[in-house]
């Protein structure tokens, strides 16, 4: 069973706000796959070719920017007691702004127009920061454990200049302002968005969602109290290397949240090998598999592996998959919760709710796991050979569109429940046999 003491669940928001940004972010990733089947030699030739920045700005806004943000408009409030303000049109404006820029801004790399990317980074501007402005009002005010809350505010926190400095790039790429050390500065976009943004909310998230769905003991307190500041402190030393030139400081915290990171994952598969349940489901291996791609870009860094090699790791290997992971076990368990709720409020038990491993059969989800990491192998070697793009890029089509699948299903049959659920008991009485066992 999932250990749900300590949660707020009658805080939870509406489901379909969340849900609509869960259910999208599927939809950029298998994007991401069909651009690297169609330009893949384009981007592993460089980091810096303009199909290389339109497939990491597919996934980093609109897989990762979707994710993320609707699974902290489901946290915010059960985890750390503190609802978003306005959530009833935050959640539609976010969406919608994240789905704009994510598909404006990579066509205006791939040659769409300068109008087009203006557009789609003040898209994405608009929803990142007004989602940072109300999530930073609900952080004010939480209540939750001290650890995750310190994560999910630095992580809110890193939002704003990864926002800030990816806006200013733009305007220096359309001509608008003319940028000194532009390519110091798009890396320096890079660590806030991948590392500060992403790397402190997966932080602030795995303190809950590990012990919670992989039943395990709570991180060591050493652990969970240094980790965040460990990394942003490795962020503002890059961010003072960016001004000032002094190389230094860019090794010295570039270093700090390699490390930060390595002990994070080191930490979280030690207190999975002595998780109380012994099932390895598809969530532990997306898992595991991303916990040993951060692993490997840790030692890659050390090793001065190839920047293609060390981004396809990162996002790919943890960016896409540690999401992957947690949109497997949130969206069913999320289903599952409301329909309980429903039941209860309804008082319809003649209605079988199943049980949220039902809601995502476990023998699906594994194959969903097995073509992301056939993806993940496939695309790591295309940094050395980029003949075997297109193979990785049509996996990862498939796992981002079989993951939309099955999220798509359970979300279906929770809609399906609950029109079940919403029946007076008296004709309910009479259509008996009507639920979904």
């Amino acid at each position: 069973m999932v250990d749900t003491a300590g949660l707020r669940l009658d805080q939870a928001p509406p489901l379909h706000l969340p849900l609509r940004l869960l259910l999208t972010a599927p939809v950029f990733a298998a994007v991401a796959g069909v651009l690297l089947m169609v330009w893949g030699d384009q981007v592993f030739a460089s980091r810096w070719t303009p199909a290389a920045l339109a497939a990491t700005h597919l996934i980093v806004i609109g897989f990762l920017g979707q994710a993320m943000c609707g699974a902290l408009l489901q946290m915010l409030p059960v985890v750390a007691g503190a609802p978003v303000p306005g959530v009833r049109w935050v959640a539609p404006l976010v969406h919608a702004a994240l789905a704009a820029g994510a598909l404006l801004v990579p066509a205006g790399f791939l040659g769409a127009g300068s109008w087009t990317l203006v557009l789609g980074s003040l898209s994405a501007a608009l929803g990142f920061l007004v989602f940072a402005g109300a999530a930073a009002a609900a952080l004010a005010r939480a209540r939750g454990a001290p650890a995750t809350v310190l994560a999910l505010r630095l992580a809110v926190l890193a939002l704003v200049p990864t926002v800030a400095i990816g806006v200013t790039l733009v305007a220096a790429l359309t001509g608008w302002l003319h940028l000194r050390g532009f390519g110091v500065w798009v890396s320096t976009h890079l660590t806030w968005g991948l590392f500060g943004w992403v790397g402190l909310l997966i932080l602030g998230v795995a303190y809950q969602v590990v012990p919670m769905f992989h039943v395990t003991p709570a991180y060591p307190r050493v652990l969970v109290k240094t980790l965040a500041p460990v990394l942003f402190a490795g962020l503002l030393a890059i961010s003072l290397s960016a001004l000032s030139g002094a190389g230094d400081l860019a090794w010295m915290g570039q270093g700090m949240m390699a490390l930060a990171l390595a002990l994070f994952a080191l930490a979280t598969l030690v207190l999975q090998r002595g998780r109380a349940r012994p099932r390895r489901d598809a969530t532990l291996l997306h898992w595991w598999t991303a916990l040993g791609a951060g692993i490997g870009a840790a030692i890659g860094w050390w090793m001065q592996a190839p920047d293609l090699l060390l981004g396809t790791l990162l996002l790919v290997g943890v960016g896409v998959g540690l999401p992957s992971a947690m949109l497997l076990k949130i969206v069913p368990f999320l289903c599952w919760f409301h329909l309980q709720q429903r039941q209860v409020a309804t008082g319809r038990f003649e209605v079988r709710v199943p049980h949220m491993h039902a809601l995502v059969p476990e023998g699906a989800a594994r194959w969903q796991w097995a073509l992301h990491l056939t993806a993940l192998i496939v695309l790591a070697a295309a940094s050395a050979n980029p003949r075997v793009s297109a193979l990785g890029g049509s996996l990862l089509l498939l796992a981002a569109l079989w993951l939309g699948v099955l999220l798509a299903t359970a979300a279906w049959r929770y809609r399906s429940l609950r029109a079940a659920l919403s029946v007076p008991v008296e004709q309910g009485q009479r259509v008996r046999g009507t639920g979904v066992p």
